[in-house]
């Protein structure tokens, strides 16, 4: 009697309704569908029929479509400088990506790879641009140029673009510092190999997933840039935020939506890369 009772209990236990796991579920439904909500919301306005936003819309067209278009080619009645502004976001996120590479690798490998007083203090002052408000360091940024009448509106953006992205770098190569084979390094300076051959042939490729991902996060935040980009731009041709934010400030425009949707498949599209070229979970030590 006792053998089948106890048979009998496990039995009513997968029964039951596992009450806190439903609602974990839900709870977490319930969050994504939040924060997905303005994206979903944005989607529906970009095919609104109507010559203003509105939620939810009329009917379905893809006349705003047709308008991005017009504007890429800078037909009349359209805002100009809508092309220019895309290809000088990406002029300038590329030389962001560039140098903040450059300088990210050396600076992660030099905080991996020597012990000297003081290097958790600079590892720090390295990753502050991750917390000091942005608003912060574009007013500082523009104090300086101002002050001292230092370089050109593309100098100024690409390298307050790069002080943001630089963080980035730091943490993606810094991961993948963590887990790469550091006895390859050893063996080639065992055959033979001086420290420059070994760092550019040996260490350089086992840690390009870093690399990669870090490259990407930095293109991707200059081009979106908008708090420094607004300080320190000037000159006719704006990048891409300052031409989005001119639009905002005249009318709120359906063709924002359009230009949103972009930007968000653009985001996706960069996602997707990434998750190919790079082993996430084993460049942040998952296995």
């Amino acid at each position: 009697m006792t053998s089948a009772a106890q048979n009998q209990r496990p039995e009513r236990r997968r029964g039951r309704v596992d009450i806190g796991g439903v609602l974990l579920r839900l709870y977490v439904i319930l969050v994504a569908l939040f924060l997905l909500s303005p994206i979903f919301i944005i989607l529906l306005t970009s095919f609104t029929p109507t010559e203003s936003v509105e939620f939810p819309p009329r009917g379905f067209s893809l006349m705003w479509y047709g308008r991005l278009v017009d504007h890429l080619e800078g037909n009349p009645g359209t805002k100009p400088g809508l092309t220019p502004s895309i290809l000088m976001s990406a002029q300038i996120g590329l030389v962001v990506a560039i140098l903040a590479v450059v300088v990210g690798v050396l600076v992660a490998y030099a905080l991996h790879k020597y012990a000297f007083p003081g290097k958790e203090v600079f590892r720090n002052l390295f990753l502050l641009p991750l917390m000091f408000p942005q608003l912060v360091i574009g007013v500082g940024l523009l104090l300086v140029f101002s002050e001292f009448r230092w370089f050109g509106y593309f100098e100024r953006l690409v390298i307050g673009h790069v002080i943001l992205t630089i963080p980035f770098v730091i943490l993606t190569v810094g991961a993948s510092l963590e887990v790469y084979e550091q006895d390859l390094e050893e063996a080639a300076m065992g055959l033979g190999a001086n420290p420059v051959q070994t760092f550019f042939l040996v260490t350089l490729p086992l840690i390009r997933q870093g690399i990669i991902a870090g490259a990407i996060f930095a293109f991707v935040t200059s081009f979106t840039q908008f708090t420094v980009t607004f300080f320190l731009y000037s000159g006719s041709t704006k990048p891409l935020p300052m031409w989005i934010y001119e639009i905002v400030v005249m009318s709120v425009d359906p063709l924002l939506a359009v230009v949103s949707i972009l930007l968000i498949a653009l985001a996706i599209v960069v996602v997707v890369v990434l998750s190919k070229l790079v082993d996430v979970r084993r460049l942040f030590g998952g296995r």
